[in-house]
């Protein structure tokens, strides 16, 4: 399988890496499906460290609420809740 990025830079010719990927994902810039299983665990973790719920993290990654969810749970992580927005 061929992954093309989209940058503002030329190609190198060097093979991307892992850790690109994984950059370039958690950037938003490119969907977590590409990535692999421990890697889009990673990101999800990372993302629920930063104190996101499954649904800002299912659309920055591109990922369904159900996928997100499903690996969360399998993490071990609980649920973030969405904040209430403040009454004007």
């Amino acid at each position: 399988m061929a992954i093309h990025l989209h940058t503002k830079e030329p190609p190198s010719g060097r093979p991307i890496t892992a850790q690109q990927l994984y950059s370039a994902c958690w950037r938003g810039e490119l969907p977590a499906e590409i990535l692999s299983t421990a890697d889009r665990e990673r990101l999800l973790y990372d993302l629920w460290l930063q104190h996101w719920t499954d649904v800002e993290i299912a659309t920055h990654t591109r990922m369904t609420t159900y996928t997100t969810a499903r690996i969360r749970t399998r993490l071990g992580l609980d649920a973030r809740p969405a904040l209430k927005e403040a009454a004007a």
